[in-house]
């Protein structure tokens, strides 16, 4: 039902416009010629795709279901265009990375400073994200490989491949000149400490839960965060929930385990990827010295 590409672009190019009018100014038409390929689209998919405003429109929730298609569309055109070019021209294009703080600061930089010894060419595009925003990005063909969090078996889209090669042990944390490392640590200290929580690395709230269970003290989070580095936690009274096997890869290793049995838990890890990428050899490659690196620290 996607035939024509430049239809998918004027119906976006509406949609963010909010206006037939404003849309077709941008795309240097006229606005009944807009209108005429808004009217064809709205056959063609069976409904009405914009609602008319007195002073613009709105989508209809098939018009929402279309234009969120439609983008991800044209992205997989776009990225199929770019794999094209780089065949043609001899550069290997560029890929697109989100990852779990730990992933980011413990895991990726030796994995890619691996990668670009064999593939100097390739630029990669890294942010730290939540699991569940990585995979959100997949969804929408804005993210190639999402690395790390915490894998609850979650279904996931045709197009995304996961691979669940790591157990996780975790534990509480903090940096390794907190004043609770000086003492023996009971139960209320943990619930009157500052907590950060790095999101859906694993979750905290169980054993905050717990904490309140134990002692009738509310433990709160002073900060929660996708994207904030360990760093962070360096110098501060800060307590966190952690993956243990990446403490020691930290620079500096500023972070060290409590040596408590409150909040250790163990769960399954790894990555998510688009399949798409997959058919690229470089993006194959970078896959297998992600795993690689992975398997390497976790030992």
């Amino acid at each position: 039902m996607f035939e024509k590409r430049s239809d998918l672009v004027r119906l976006l190019a509406v949609v963010d416009a909010g206006r037939i009018a404003t849309a077709a100014d941008r795309l240097a038409i006229t606005q009944p010629a807009l209108t005429r390929v808004i009217a064809r689209l709205e056959r063609q998919f069976g409904g009405r795709l914009f609602e008319r405003l007195p002073h613009g429109v709105r989508l209809t929730a098939l018009g929402a279901t279309v234009s969120g298609l439609a983008r991800r569309v044209l992205r997989e055109i776009e990225a199929a265009e770019e794999a094209l070019d780089a065949a043609r021209s001899g550069r290997t294009g560029s890929f697109r990375i989100t990852a779990s703080p730990t992933w980011c600061e413990a895991i990726l930089p030796e994995a890619l400073a691996r990668f670009h010894q064999d593939s100097p060419g390739v630029e990669i595009r890294l942010r730290t994200v939540s699991r569940t925003e990585g995979l959100r990005l997949l969804d929408d063909g804005e993210n190639d490989l999402h690395c790390g969090g915490t894998d609850a078996g979650e279904i996931l889209n045709a197009s995304l491949r996961r691979e669940r090669f790591l157990e996780v042990a975790a534990g509480i944390v903090a940096w390794r000149g907190h004043p609770l490392f000086s003492r023996t640590i009971e139960t209320e200290d943990l619930a009157r400490c500052p907590w950060v929580e790095f999101c859906h690395e694993p979750p905290l709230s169980d054993v905050l839960d717990r904490l309140y269970e134990a002692t009738g003290i509310r433990a709160k989070i002073v900060l929660q965060t996708n994207s904030a580095s360990l760093s962070i936690m360096k110098g501060s009274p800060y307590l966190a929930l952690l993956p243990l096997s990446c403490l020691e890869r930290l620079p500096g290793q500023f972070l060290r385990p409590l040596p408590v049995e409150t909040g250790q838990t163990r769960y399954r890890s790894g990555y998510v990827v688009r399949r798409s990428a997959e058919e690229l050899p470089p993006f194959r490659r970078l896959v297998q010295i992600v795993r690689e690196t992975a398997l390497e620290r976790s030992g």
